[in-house]
This record gives structure tokens, C-alpha cells and sequence, in this order.
């Protein structure tokens, strides 16, 4: 009876240990609904680390995978626009390196920072980078994310619960109605009209 009973408090205790570092990775478009032209940015942000101690990140490679029949990949911003960059916290900075094709986007970078300095210093909740793109036709295209490898301070491989895509709804250039664009030509017509009369009479 003992035994069972130390055996189901300790499989709680495990898994009230794993559910505390509940990792997740979530794509955060700053538009949802944009028209062809349009320029959005989509954040790739991982939460669920612990602010100032272990577990932290010092590693990850991963795909950004977009939709290139709507979209154009432009560039690529490391690291958090207020936070500032949390796998370069001493400013030793970082090996980044990124590679695109056709419909992905993949970006690898891996911290040059103190593991412990990493634990001690480094957010709960951050922007990894940042996709930069541009609406090129009128669709709904999804975001998504591929996780290659992540890993810790220490590079020990971390466990992501969930990855939360985005949906991005491109739509046509809004153009005048055919009325509103022929009172603009009678008015234009009036301008050119009252300057030509005001010209002939001097």
C-alpha cells in the first residue's frame, strides 16, 4: 500500500515538474488583414521559461514556412525589439545564420553568452526574430513553424508543448468608384478651365 502510495505521489510530483516549464512558441502577425502591396512583420516568440533561472535558451534552429504564392520573404530581424536581444546578454554577441527557399525561411542561432549568465539574466518571454514580408496577391496565408532543434543554456535539448501558427487574409487595392472618380475629372476640368479664362483675360 506504501509503495503505491509513494509511486503516485511521485509520478504527480514529475508531472507537476514537466507542466511548470510548459514551453511554448507562438508566430504574432502585427496585421491580420492587410491589401496587396502591404508590408507585415510576423514575431516568432517563445514563453514559458522561468525569468532570471533555469531552464533558459541557448540554442535553436527552426523553419519559418509562409504561403509564396501571397507573400514576399524581405528580411529577417534577430532578437526583441524592447528586450533586446536575450541570447546576447553580455554583448559577446551571437552566431546567427538564416537561408531561404522557396516557401520557408530558416534561421539558426546560438547564444555565446555564460550558461549560468543565461539562467541568471535571460526573460521568461521573448521574441526570437522577426519575418518581414510583403502581400503580394489576395488569399488567406498561414504561418507556421518547424522546430529543427532548441536547446538550453547547456544545449541539452528543451521540450516545446505548443506551436501556434498565424493567418494572415490579403485583400485588393481599394480603388475610387467610377463616380467619385468622375466628379474628381469634372472638378480638375473646372481648375484647368477657371486658369485658362484667368490667363486670357490678363
Amino acid at each position: 500500500m506504501m509503495k503505491k502510495l509513494f509511486a503516485g505521489l511521485l509520478a504527480l510530483g514529475l508531472s507537476l515538474s514537466l507542466n511548470a516549464h510548459a514551453i511554448s512558441i507562438d508566430l504574432i502577425a502585427n496585421q491580420t488583414a492587410v491589401n496587396v502591396g502591404d508590408n507585415i512583420e510576423v514575431q516568432v516568440r517563445i514563453s514559458g521559461l522561468s525569468d532570471a533561472s533555469a531552464p533558459a535558451l541557448g540554442v535553436y534552429d527552426v523553419n519559418f514556412n509562409y504561403d509564396a504564392s501571397l507573400f514576399n520573404f524581405s528580411s529577417i530581424l534577430w532578437g526583441d525589439s524592447t528586450l533586446g536581444n536575450q541570447l546576447d546578454l553580455n554583448g559577446f554577441g551571437s552566431l546567427q545564420d538564416s537561408s531561404s527557399g522557396l516557401d520557408w525561411l530558416s534561421a539558426l542561432e546560438i547564444s555565446f553568452d555564460d550558461a549560468l549568465d543565461l539562467e541568471l539574466l535571460q526573460a521568461g518571454e521573448f521574441t526570437l526574430f522577426s519575418v518581414l514580408l510583403n502581400a503580394v496577391a489576395i488569399g488567406s496565408g498561414n504561418f507556421s513553424l518547424t522546430v529543427n532543434t532548441i536547446g538550453d543554456a547547456y544545449g541539452n535539448d528543451l521540450s516545446i508543448d505548443t506551436i501556434t501558427g498565424t493567418t494572415v487574409n490579403v485583400a485588393s487595392i481599394s480603388v475610387p468608384e467610377p463616380s467619385s472618380l468622375l466628379l474628381l475629372l469634372g472638378m480638375l476640368a473646372v481648375i484647368a478651365l477657371r486658369a485658362k479664362m484667368s490667363q486670357s483675360q490678363k
